[in-house]
């Protein structure tokens, strides 16, 4: 009977999908609201595959994207890896990976804000064919259009996309745009530059150019304080991807007053999530860190640890943002600390600070890779810290050294805004001694230790060998003698 239904429900949606508007399996809505179904909804059919919607709406407005119901078939794991149908956004009419959203399938779906005015969605099959015994609704959406204006625009969407004025064209002169991104409280975002080309730093000192750029855009965390800047950046590469500690970030671009229109500025895309325990893993150059305020942690006594650690860059400026008004009350004890590492080892001689008080300082570690462990004792939001770290890059040159007993390597590489370059690897070993005496000296007591010990092992086989042929004749002795005895 189940088998029957499922049967007639998949027919009419065929029939369905047969009767709506659009030129086959594309769908094109230009007004500046309205909803999105998909082919015969509340089914999900094999007809759905390889559909497009666009979604275009008039110059100088971007698109505000929410789900009102999202069930597609879902991936091997609950991973949209192409082992199901998902669903792909785009920001924009064409189809690249400069533009592309993260995938979305089974339950796992995100509202959406484009950075103009334009998302184009697609089906993504993994299959011709769904289960006959499988039943998925498909999707359904609400949009809307909201005027641009590139100067204190708030996104508030889980997922966004955020680009310079006239994007991919060239921006204006003489502008200056903050875009914030406030999302729900208790989230963090990934924030990453997609495309960026900005006039460069008219200055032939490579490690100061971010100061002298012209055109710029900077990043802050939380509020546009100077403390709360991660970089100023300009040129032809890409910023590197952050990771926040909150739900607030703001994008700040500004441009001179006249230049060559020959730059089209930026594409950045955010995506926020959910800390759901203490103790993570931060891949990303920069970012910022504190105790994610969840069950687990709240009124508990948190003990963890965090790492951070990014091949992209040299090594790392730390810089303490905040600190809960009753984190230190009583300075540091065994139940109240903050500890600082360089590298993953919490040996005492990789140790950078341990934290006691609540002043504001910043420090540069002297590796990429941080180890930040702390326990305190009833944690709540009073007695929560944060802090950013940004990693350099600026045609850094590092020296790697590794070193044994003889031997000392060293690996030179430089950090460059477009990634780290082996430069040379050198390999000087030392002359064999010992304790700094001449070789003719360690020569002659490795010889003579080597003369003595042959010396020392040939007496001792002589000894053994006259302690074996000894209890033989007396063996030999005391058998004679007990013949003659009988």
């Amino acid at each position: 009977m189940k088998e029957v239904i499922v049967c007639v429900i998949l027919c009419m949606a065929l029939v369905k999908a047969s009767t709506d508007s659009g030129n086959g399996c594309q769908k094109i809505f230009v007004k500046s609201q309205g909803e999105i179904q998909s082919i015969g909804y509340p089914i999900f059919s094999p007809s759905n595959s390889s559909c497009k919607y666009i979604i275009k709406v008039q110059k100088d407005q971007v698109i505000a994207l929410r789900w009102q119901d999202f069930n597609l078939p879902a991936g091997s794991n609950r991973q949209c890896d192409g082992s199901a149908d998902s669903l792909i956004a785009y920001d924009g009419s064409n189809i690249g990976i400069n533009n592309l959203y993260t995938p979305m399938c089974g339950n796992h779906s995100f509202d959406i804000t484009s950075s103009g005015n334009v998302i184009t969605l697609f089906v993504n099959p993994a299959s011709d064919e769904l289960d006959a015994m499988d039943y998925y609704r498909g999707f359904e959406a609400a949009y809307k259009s909201i005027p641009y204006h590139c100067n204190n625009m708030v996104y508030t969407t889980a997922y966004g996309a955020i680009a310079s004025p006239h994007f991919p064209l060239a921006y204006p002169p003489s502008t200056d745009c903050v875009y914030k991104i406030q999302l729900d409280p208790g989230r963090v975002m990934l924030l990453e530059f997609a495309e960026f080309i900005l006039k460069p730093a008219n200055t032939s000192d490579n490690n100061t150019a971010m100061d002298n750029c012209q055109d710029y855009v900077e990043v802050y965390e939380g509020v546009m304080k100077p403390q709360n800047r991660y970089f100023r950046h300009c040129g032809y590469y890409k910023p590197h991807p952050i990771t926040t500690g909150g739900n607030t970030a703001y994008i700040k671009l500004h441009t001179s007053k006249s230049h060559i229109a020959l730059y089209t500025g930026f594409r950045a895309f955010y995506y926020s999530g959910i800390p759901k325990k203490c103790g993570l893993f931060y891949g990303t150059p920069s970012g910022a860190l504190t105790i994610p305020v969840v069950p687990m942690t709240l009124d508990h006594d948190v003990e963890c640890q965090f790492t951070i650690k990014s091949k992209e860059v040299a090594y790392y400026q730390v810089r303490w943002l905040s600190f809960g008004k009753d984190l230190f009350k009583k300075g540091c004890d065994k139940n109240n600390y903050i500890e600082i590492y360089n590298g993953f080892y919490n040996r005492k001689d990789k140790l950078l600070t341990r934290k006691c008080d609540t002043k504001l300082e910043e420090f540069n570690t002297q590796y990429n890779e941080l180890l930040v462990r702390f326990k305190i004792q009833k944690f709540n939001p009073s007695k929560n810290f944060k802090f950013i770290y940004i990693g350099v890059t600026n045609n850094t040159v590092k020296v790697i050294t590794d070193k044994n007993e003889t031997c000392t390597s060293k690996t030179i590489i430089v950090y460059r805004y477009s990634g780290p370059q082996l430069i040379r690897t050198e390999v000087d070993c030392a002359i064999f001694s010992i304790d700094g005496l001449p070789l003719w000296a360690s020569i002659l007591i490795v010889c003579g230790a080597g003369v003595g010990g042959l010396g020392l092992l040939g007496i001792l086989f002589c000894v053994i060998r006259r302690k074996i042929r000894a209890r033989r004749n007396y063996r030999r002795f005391d058998s004679a003698g007990s013949q003659d005895f009988v």
